[in-house]
């Protein structure tokens, strides 16, 4: 079954209900994403509990990261235990003083941890949080869940425990940006608008089953509209239950709250929304083209997310996509004459190729993609694979190495 949610988050509690009314039909399904938007709704009268808790958690993946034992310290209360692997399986309980000790050598350089928030929930004045952290010197990748508590105005980690599961190579931990749209309405209409829930579900198994780490980013942050889930679909279904994905999705961040440097690569995604917001954000310009030209990273877009390609300009002045061969959602393939393609702000194709694009399409319901030096993009959402393949081939074989 195939239904449109105007912007949810999906959170552990509704998780045991979620499934027995997905299996309900029509009914379920709509009693379900009202469930999710009023658990949307209540996280989102509290967001500065959310941000401070998920600050905490960002002091403690960059201490960790880059030797900082202080910013590491200033993330735990004094008496905070951690619960950590030791020898033979048994279960080590350390102090943050001699937790702090680890990272004290070579304060300020990068060890090869890369961390990732993962979750947050937060109920009263209390919190858990859970992170991964991939090493890229060692086979290994860590899931660290958190309990904190907020005393005198502060929220603290009092507890950490941690698992580590095995990988069969050093991870590079590299990582990728996913950008998604805050409209959830077409203007001028009282259609919807949202991001397509079958790329992002695409384009984030396979960049996390190459190894990458994925951060989604949209021009306000917060959560985002989602269109065209398919329950029916054993892999979007999946990930409707991924409590870990749909908070990602809840808590999107601005383009201005990441690093360029830490990104290798940027694709936007498709759906209706991309059409608004997207290629006339500043801050999202600004980090894309740095990416391409600074960090030499790869940039792409598949569907109506290649809007976000048309106002993409260089630093002498010339448009991205100048010269390049590129393709999108093509006019052919739009109803021209119904209300959703006239609250559109442009026609992507004409657009594209008014930036001097070489704009090309393929066949209805086919995979077509353009790679054109690091500009990757892709006619539909039939292409989300086949364009994070050409993306991950790019970056395997050096693209935006540091």
């Amino acid at each position: 079954m195939l239904f449109c949610l105007p912007s949810f988050a999906f959170f552990c509690p509704l998780a045991a209900l979620a499934r027995r009314l997905a299996g309900a039909g029509l009914w379920g399904l709509t009693l379900l994403a009202s469930l999710f938007l009023a658990e949307a709704e209540a996280s989102a009268a509290a967001p500065t509990e959310s941000a401070q808790v998920a600050f905490v958690i960002q002091d403690y993946l960059d201490g960790s990261s880059y030797n900082r034992s202080e910013q590491l310290r200033r993330a735990f209360h004094a008496d905070a235990r951690l619960y950590l692997n030791g020898k033979d399986g048994a279960m080590r309980e350390v102090g943050i003083e001699d937790y702090a000790a680890w990272f004290s050598k070579s304060p300020g350089q990068f060890n090869g941890r890369v961390g990732r928030l993962l979750n947050v929930q937060v109920e009263g004045d209390i919190a858990s949080a859970k992170a991964e952290i991939v090493m890229s010197r060692e086979p290994a990748r860590f899931v660290d869940l958190f309990l904190l508590r907020r005393s005198e105005g502060q929220w603290k980690i009092i507890s950490k425990t941690a698992t580590r599961h095995a990988t069969p190579a050093p991870s590079h931990g590299r990582q990728v940006l996913l950008v998604v749209s805050n409209v959830s309405k077409m203007p001028g209409t009282a259609l919807s608008s949202g991001n397509s829930f079958v790329e992002l579900v695409h384009a984030y198994a396979q960049f996390r089953a190459a190894g990458y780490g994925v951060q989604f980013i949209s021009p306000e942050g917060g959560a985002v509209p989602l269109a065209y889930v398919d329950t029916s679909d054993a892999e979007q279904r999946s990930r409707v239950y991924d409590a870990d994905f749909m908070w990602a999705l809840a808590h999107t961040r601005k383009p201005e709250e990441v690093k360029a440097e830490d990104y290798a690569a940027l694709m936007y995604i498709g759906g209706s929304a991309a059409m608004f917001g997207l290629a006339d954000n500043p801050a999202l310009r600004t980090l894309a083209a740095r990416l391409y030209e600074q960090q030499r990273a790869v940039i792409a877009a598949v569907c109506h997310g290649s809007a976000g390609l048309a106002e993409l300009m260089l630093a002498d002045g010339s448009a991205l996509v100048s010269g390049k061969r590129v393709t999108g959602y093509p006019d052919a393939f739009e109803n021209k004459n119904a209300p959703y393609y006239k609250s559109f702000p442009f026609s992507i194709e004409q657009r594209l190729q008014e930036r001097k694009g070489v704009f090309t399409q393929g066949p209805r319901n086919q995979s077509h993609v353009e790679v054109d030096g690091r500009l990757i993009t892709g006619m539909s959402w039939e292409s989300t694979r086949d364009v994070v393949a050409a993306i991950v081939r790019q970056l395997d074989a050096g693209a935006a190495r540091p």
